[in-house]
């Protein structure tokens, strides 16, 4: 009998997909990484992204302006003009406190534009579909790891858009023949090593690259919550280096394509780490901080990390760049390299 195992996922260069891969969102943080993957594996991202340059974020293949779900005859063009047969879908809004305070903006981004997205690619007979979900379906796991059979139970309405996507795509499965991977990412962090590209933006929400900066301009640093269950008190989270991520993708696009799924798969570390401990590490590639300590933020989980095994037995995924330290030395760099004239 043939070895499936050996076999699951092609030669990078040897692509039954099609060339041309659809990358909504792809101008920023994790899509750009991607990009960059999919390229090295012999793919050809195509990006679409409701913006056309994003300081930091250096584009991999054609690049395109166009906001969903308005400008649905510029993207049926698009999918035409490059033979498009599958798509990775980034786009949507992502801050669980914007979510709070403006609920509609999270449902028309990822819910309404996701589902006019879908309807365009069953339109153009694409029937490969990776999805940018995110470990907030799981709301409160309690000090346990995160796995997918257990249930999601969202407790902000970013979480809430996520998992309504992932039912739409059970039901485009039984519907329209859509093969899907949803890929649950935990804490993304750190750059590309080779430092083309890295995390940066206008409204930075991400305590690892706001931590930096703290240090960098002897800034105080707010750390919110000493109180909880833990260890040290402090929240505990999975950090997943966006490289790692990037390259889950291609084994997903992959998978969704050799087989008629529709799977929802924890993308993560796997590996604990306190925000102590992280500012811990973040200082000794930095130097002392000041840290100021704060009140607990109200619908902040006290422990989310990710069980990773379904990623390991679908995906043949195992993450080799997410060591906490590595993950801090990259995000140093890539900061370093962004703000050269203020440091120096």
């Amino acid at each position: 009998m043939e070895n499936t195992t050996e076999h699951q996922f092609p030669n990078p260069n040897i692509n039954p997909i099609g060339n041309s891969v659809l990358v909504t969102g792809g101008a920023g943080y994790i899509g750009s990484h991607t990009c960059k993957i999919l390229k090295k594996n012999g793919f050809t991202p195509i990006t679409i992204d409701r913006t056309i340059e994003r300081s930091g974020h250096e584009t991999f293949g054609p690049h395109f302006q166009v906001d969903l779900p308005k400008d649905q005859s510029s993207l049926n063009e698009i999918i035409k003009r490059y033979d498009i047969q599958s798509c990775i879908h980034f786009a949507g809004s992502a801050s669980v406190s914007e979510s709070v305070k403006d609920p509609g903006k999270y449902y028309k981004n990822n819910v309404i534009a996701t589902i006019a997205l879908l309807d365009q690619l069953v339109q153009n007979n694409i029937k490969t579909f990776v999805f940018s979900s995110s470990a907030a379906i799981y709301g409160d796991p309690g000090n346990r790891k995160c796995r997918e059979d257990r249930g999601p139970n969202p407790i902000n309405p970013y979480g809430v858009t996520k998992l309504i996507i992932e039912r739409v795509l059970m039901d485009y499965k039984t519907a329209h023949d859509i093969s899907s991977v949803s890929l649950r990412y935990f804490n993304a962090a750190g750059a590309d090593p080779e430092e083309e590209i890295g995390e940066e933006r206008n409204k930075e929400t991400h305590i690892i690259p706001l931590a930096i900066e703290a240090s960098r301009k002897l800034k105080t640093f707010n750390l919110y919550g000493t109180n909880y269950l833990t260890d040290d008190g402090t929240c505990v989270r999975d950090y997943v280096h966006v490289m790692d991520l990037a390259d889950a993708h291609v084994k997903a696009l992959n998978y969704a394509n050799q087989n008629l799924v529709c799977e929802q798969i924890n993308l993560g570390s796997g590996e604990p780490v306190s925000n102590k401990q992280l500012l811990d590490v973040i200082q000794k590639h930095t130097g002392k901080m000041n840290i100021q300590f704060l009140e607990n933020r109200a619908g902040d989980p006290a422990y989310l990390v990710a069980d990773i095994f379904k990623a390991k037995k679908i995906l043949n995924w195992s993450p080799t760049q997410s060591s906490i330290d590595n993950i801090v030395a990259t995000a140093v760099k890539w900061y370093n390299k962004i703000h050269k004239k203020e440091i120096q």
